[in-house]
């Protein structure tokens, strides 16, 4: 039975659904500040947003400076880059307009730019956050990693091509702009990618160890939502009803997932994005049915509400409802299979023994050893 002992705390300002031309002003207003650093990606410099939203900024008033070339599976360098501009430039807050790899960045920066030294003394060395980091206001382009709601921030080191997440109550957003409208010009395969990332988060939030009965409600919330609507904003990408309950869903999972955590499917998909250079997403994805196959034996009396918010009759045998959610991968064009990204002959025991070290590991419901995560491996290849 779960202990009835939790805490749960979000310090981040939601506005949910106003356009970003509205409601971004008005939350950097109360801030305070005149000297602005934009972060962006290519892809949105682009398309013309990153412009956009300066031009908006700039017209209120406001000093911006731009830095739009944060990399899809951001490392340090972009961190440093950052936080050189940002000296530079006299910036007093950040807007991280794009997905989780512009938000992550913005929070590491921001982090360095109020605690001082370099990113691998708080990454690998253990050196305390004390104080908050610069305020940051997070935009989120896709519906997606949820990290505009969550205080972790996760970088690859050049070096080791390791992926160690910085967590710490002083890395939360100040406010998160959620403006679906911002996600329709998203490419179908990217929807599904950063999409399906939401159903692990969610997922994995609710049969997590730390999870509590807030986070219960907000993970099956998000699941629903996410399971159900996904394929329509994937197929129509113009459908905005879809697109708003994806966003909805992205934020809910991460409030939630950052209170109870997460567990194996994000410990083996990390050594697999890093190995191989793969889209987070596509990694969740490749391990969601093996995730859930292997957790769904120990999920006792978890097991009912899971299955109502996937949309499932309860009498559905394990083997099927992963047969199920087999299928629902292949209908948004999802890989299953290494192979199918080109990835011949992967080095399972390798990735295997970095999953087993993942921190997020322990948190499973059913305890998994470097042997069990090169099982979930062996049924991706």
């Amino acid at each position: 039975k779960m202990s009835m002992e939790f805490g749960f705390y979000t310090p981040v300002k939601v506005v949910f659904g106003q356009p970003v031309a509205e409601a971004l002003p008005a939350t950097l207003a109360e801030i305070d500040v005149e000297h602005v650093l934009l972060l962006s990606d290519a892809g949105l410099a682009a398309i013309g947003l990153v412009d956009q939203i300066a031009g908006v900024l700039r017209t209120a008033g406001w000093q911006v400076a731009i830095f739009a070339q944060v990399q899809s599976n951001p490392t340090v360098r972009d961190v440093d880059a950052t936080v050189s501009l940002a000296r530079e430039t006299g910036a007093q807050a950040l807007v991280a307009l794009g997905g989780g790899s512009v938000i992550d960045v913005g929070k590491g920066a921001g982090l360095l730019l109020s605690n001082g030294g370099r990113y691998a003394d708080y990454q690998f060395g253990g050196k305390p956050i004390t104080r908050p980091m610069l305020p940051m206001v997070a935009v989120p382009t896709t519906a997606g990693t949820g990290s505009e709601m969550t205080k972790v921030t996760v970088i690859e080191d050049e070096e080791t091509r390791f992926k160690k997440g910085v967590l710490s109550p002083h890395l939360f957003a100040r406010a998160a702009i959620l403006d679906p409208a911002l996600t329709l010009s998203l490419p179908s395969h990217l929807t599904a990618a950063t999409g399906v990332d939401v159903v692990g988060h969610a997922l994995e939030a609710y049969v997590g160890r730390r999870a509590n009965p807030i986070t219960d409600v907000l993970a099956l919330g998000a699941l629903r939502r996410a399971y159900r609507h996904l394929p329509r904003a994937t197929r129509q990408g113009d459908d905005i009803s879809a697109r708003q309950e994806m966003m909805l869903a992205s934020a809910m999972a991460g409030l939630a997932f950052d209170q109870s955590g997460l567990g194996i499917i994000h410990s083996v998909a990390g050594p697999v994005a890093g190995y191989y250079g793969l889209h987070h997403g596509l990694c969740i994805g490749l391990l969601l049915p093996q995730g859930l196959a292997y957790n769904l034996p120990v999920l006792g009396e978890k097991r009912p509400a899971l299955l109502q918010a996937l949309g499932m009759p309860a009498s559905i045998s394990d083997e099927d409802l992963v047969a199920e959610v087999r299928n629902w991968m292949v209908d948004l064009g999802l890989p299953l299979t290494l192979g199918e990204l080109d990835i011949s002959d992967p080095d399972l025991p390798a990735m295997a023994e970095a999953a087993s070290r993942m921190v997020l590991l322990p948190n499973n419901p059913r305890p998994a050893t470097a042997s069990d995560c090169q099982r979930l491996l062996e049924g991706i290849v």
